[in-house]
């Protein structure tokens, strides 16, 4: 199995990141500041994509695996994401070469 992308979800980064994109009122020590206060336990992933579709997803807290079924919010979010963009690029592949 080849590995196609290798990718790291930080949930925290991910709402951190869409916050500052989404509003023009807010400094990034404000949104850092809001993130801090809510003590949520935040999801940190590791995203193994395979050339033939395949998927490992690894909690990099316990370092187990994870279902995709298992996957809640911004990391099903991120894994939908991610696996839409492998199969364009596969379709994308896979025109150029029988076209």
């Amino acid at each position: 199995m080849s590995l196609w992308k290798n990718v790291r979800f930080i949930e925290r980064d991910f709402w951190f990141q869409k916050m500052l994109n989404d509003t023009d009122s807010l400094h990034p020590w404000q949104i850092d500041s809001l993130l801090g206060e809510t003590n949520a336990q935040w999801d940190d992933l590791t995203f193994k994509f395979f050339a033939d579709g395949s998927v490992t997803i690894i909690d990099n807290d316990t370092d187990s695996r994870v279902s995709p079924r298992e996957l809640t919010g911004a990391a099903l979010d991120f894994f939908i994401r991610k696996r839409i963009e492998f199969i364009k690029a596969s379709l994308e592949e896979k025109i150029l070469l029988y076209a």
